[in-house]
């Protein structure tokens, strides 16, 4: 074999195994997208009536409707599915997911296209108040989990209160990000640098990232995806999400849930 047959080699190696490496994590996140038959599933429907949210167990909401129930003038219904890849209980999965203590976390908060919404709104493909809405929602959500934990770490290294909460928020400001869903952040996800048992990741897919489902899943350990066909709809998931893992805001926050699964 040639020198210059053996350097071409050397050559192709060198420049094929890293673009090889970037298709290979890229095309992962599509199969962390897509993770195959789920192990249990969970139907809700959220009700936004009066200013208020009502969330029901999928079943309570066909009892309600077909004992003639009627919901009043202007309500919204939406259907919302939960599903499993971990335990088996799509409830237990979102709240291990999203109680547990992180190093950092990252809310990807959707394609670049969201950007619009500041410069060009009409530009948006769906609607910019409530992906905006969405976004403030589990952003402010997920910074209270991690700042609790936090809070509870500097506890227990002896803080007083005033300083563990003071830890805490530094700690909290310090250690998150929001980005897009850009191909880095995609290569990112698929090679699992983020959404992991360090770093957890909140993914939110709408019209403007292809959603094709009203559904809430952790596809592993640290991911969090939120997918709905409407922004309106990503709104009414979050809200699910505070009732399911049972939230509860801090006094002064404007949202209203009241919880009717029974």
């Amino acid at each position: 074999m040639s020198r210059k047959l053996i350097a071409l080699i050397i050559v192709i190696i060198l420049i094929g195994a890293p673009i090889g490496y970037v298709l290979y994590a890229y095309q992962g996140f599509e199969r962390v997208l897509n993770p195959g038959t789920p192990k249990g599933v969970s139907h809700y429907v959220v009700i936004y009536s009066n200013g208020e949210f009502y969330v029901l167990s999928a079943d309570k909401y066909s009892q309600f409707v077909s004992s003639g129930g009627k919901l009043p003038l202007g309500s919204k219904v939406y259907n919302v599915t939960l599903k499993s890849y971990i335990t088996g209980s799509p409830e237990v999965d979102l709240n291990v997911t999203l109680r547990s203590f992180y190093d950092r976390f990252t809310i990807v908060i959707g394609a670049p296209s969201v950007q619009e919404c500041k410069t060009n709104p009409s530009a948006y493909p769906g609607n910019c108040d409530m992906r905006t809405v969405a976004v403030s929602e589990i952003s402010a959500l997920v910074a209270n989990l991690f700042s609790i934990n936090y809070y509870l770490k500097a506890k227990s290294m002896g803080y007083d209160n005033v300083s563990a909460k003071q830890y805490a928020y530094e700690q909290t400001q310090l250690r998150h990000d929001i980005t897009y869903l850009s191909f880095w952040t995609k290569l990112s996800i698929g090679r699992g640098s983020i959404g992991n048992q360090k770093n957890l990741a909140v993914l939110l897919i709408g019209p403007a990232e292809g959603a094709k489902c009203n559904c809430v899943y952790v596809p592993r350990r640290g991911l969090l995806v939120i997918e709905g066909k409407t922004d309106t709809t990503l709104r009414a998931e979050i809200v699910l999400i505070e009732n399911i893992i049972g939230f509860k805001w801090p006094q002064g926050n404007q949202t209203k849930l009241i919880n009717v699964s029974g």
